[in-house]
């Protein structure tokens, strides 16, 4: 932006009213939408004719900070740039101008029984007091205004109901309580061109969204990416450019500064006498603030996506055009399908769980997904799904739920306390696993055990194992112990373990 001097910013607000030329949203419409995770990027271009001094632009929602607005302009120049908010007219999505429209005619249904019960009732005050006509004829318009009274508070309670839900609905929307914002360029140059002018609103928002699909026979797992997306703006988003991006824009940016460490020492000071504990009444306790919970109020052309890696981020961009209005509708679209080649284990951990589970690692993985929920399916069955965090740094592994075909039992075989000399005391435990095999192919079985870790010295503990462990280690966690097995259609395998703990007698001990 330009402003070249005080004059002719002052000179730019005393044009004559006809040299202001006001665009509705549909003249300067969208051309690009970024969707972040929390927000969106909405780009636009306003064209300018020759002879044009002053142009506005009306009917945006006034939901998004003035102070981020960028423009830039190609053939013009702008003087002065100014914004103003009002209440009248508040723009909304398509969505939720229809369920006003509804929620309007239905206002006038429900008025219009009113004013039928209320006449009905005049009626029948008048017919009480009435000396005039036929006892039967009264009776007959008093039965008639009796019975228009109570049609039209049915009627009149199912439009109110109607209403309600109608209104529920509004509200989860959320969009139609914005301002309606107008922006005013005022111009230096008479020639043709074009502002082009991006913003960023809340309101909207992406996430990512996975598929895993098991071909345990062929060993193959195809993944598919998805992004869930919606928006609640206050303005349709009708055939624009969409990118999806992983950035994360916020207002304030924090400056992280080193801080100075300071370390002290203090001499022990004579313990005092505890004062005696005074009585009080429980009634002079003071309360504990009550937590307030605050209940949130509650088919387009889709589009086929690129992925781009930039510095700090991954977009995903569109070579089509597509149309998101403002509404409680979710999207989801797919980004791209993958196949990958894996490696399937089963894993079992006897001393928390019964169950063995089936894992699947994923080989030649080399990208950075956002981290999202994944539906997993295992030779076509819908198993559940969990939070995935797939990164570059490591070969990711999914646990594709329970393998039910493998069985795993754990045998007590010796749990006791022996006291030992020097006011020492010995406990002393002994287990058996055994993990059976019951498919009809052989499986790779990783079995692991976590090795007791003491917190104290005074505690010492010493493990034993009917067979060396493979690995002693679990994603750098030391003292967690994998044997993998092969392990044949119907075999068994068993593994005895022993621990043991030495302790001084006196004193509490926990953990096992």
């Amino acid at each position: 932006m330009k402003i070249n001097s005080l004059c002719l910013l002052l000179s730019a607000f005393i044009l004559p009213n006809s040299a202001l030329f006001a665009l509705s949203l549909k003249e300067a419409p969208i051309q690009h939408v970024t969707l972040y995770p929390n927000a969106a990027k909405i780009e636009r271009i306003i064209a300018v004719k020759a002879g044009e001094k002053v142009v506005s632009l009306d009917g945006l929602p006034a939901n998004f900070d003035i102070s981020q607005l960028q423009y830039q302009t190609q053939g013009v120049e702008i003087s002065a740039f100014v914004h103003s908010d009002s209440s009248l007219n508040k723009p909304s999505g398509e969505e939720s101008r229809l369920l006003q429209d509804q929620i309007k005619t239905l206002r006038d249904q429900i008025a219009s029984q009113d004013a039928i019960i209320k006449a009905a009732e005049l009626q029948n005050r008048f017919l009480e007091n009435s000396t005039r006509g036929s006892g039967s004829k009264v009776r007959r318009e008093a039965y008639d205004a009796f019975v228009a009274v109570d049609l039209a508070n049915k009627q009149k309670k199912d439009l109110e109901q109607r209403l309600s839900e109608l209104q529920s609905d509004l509200n989860r929307i959320g969009d139609h309580n914005f301002n309606q914002r107008q922006l005013k360029f005022y111009l230096q140059t008479l020639s043709s061109g074009e502002i082009s002018i991006s913003y960023v609103v809340p309101y909207a928002r992406w996430q990512p969204i996975y598929k895993a699909e098991l071909d345990s026979k062929n060993k193959q797992l195809t993944l598919t990416r998805m992004a869930m997306l919606m928006q609640k703006t206050g303005e349709d988003w009708n055939n624009v450019k969409l990118t999806l991006s992983t950035s994360q824009p916020t207002a304030h940016v924090q400056q992280l500064n080193p801080e100075a460490w300071w370390v002290d020492y203090q001499q022990p000071q004579p313990r005092p006498m505890p004062a005696p504990i005074a009585m009080y009444d429980s009634m002079s306790r003071s309360k504990l603030a009550e937590e307030v919970y605050v209940e949130e109020p509650a088919a387009p052309q889709f589009p086929q996506f690129n992925q781009e890696e930039l510095n700090f981020s991954s977009e995903f961009r569109s070579n089509t055009k597509t149309s998101i209005s403002s509404g409680q509708q979710q999207i989801q679209l797919p980004l791209k399908t993958e196949q990958y080649p894996i490696e399937l284990s089963t894993w079992v951990i006897p001393k928390q769980s019964d169950q063995a589970m089936l894992n699947v690692e994923i080989l030649n993985f080399n990208q950075q997904w956002p981290a999202g929920s994944i539906k997993l399916y295992r030779d076509g069955d819908f198993v559940g799904q969990q939070n995935l965090n797939l990164l570059a740094t490591q070969q990711p592994q999914i646990n594709f739920g329970v393998d039910q075909q493998v069985k795993v039992e754990k045998i007590d075989l010796m749990d006791k306390k022996i006291s030992l000399a020097n006011a020492q005391q010995q406990t002393q435990q002994k287990y058996k696993y055994i993990i059976e095999n019951q498919h009809n192919y052989p499986i790779k079985l990783v079995l692991m055990d976590a090795a007791p870790q003491s917190r104290n010295s005074l505690l010492s503990t010493v493990s034993k194992y009917s067979m060396t462990p493979t690995q002693t280690q679990w994603q750098n966690q030391p003292n967690i112990n994998q044997w993998m097995i092969p392990l044949e259609a119907k075999q068994k395998f068993e593994l005895q373990v022993e621990h043991q703990f030495k302790y001084p007698a006196k004193g509490n001990t926990s953990g096992f």
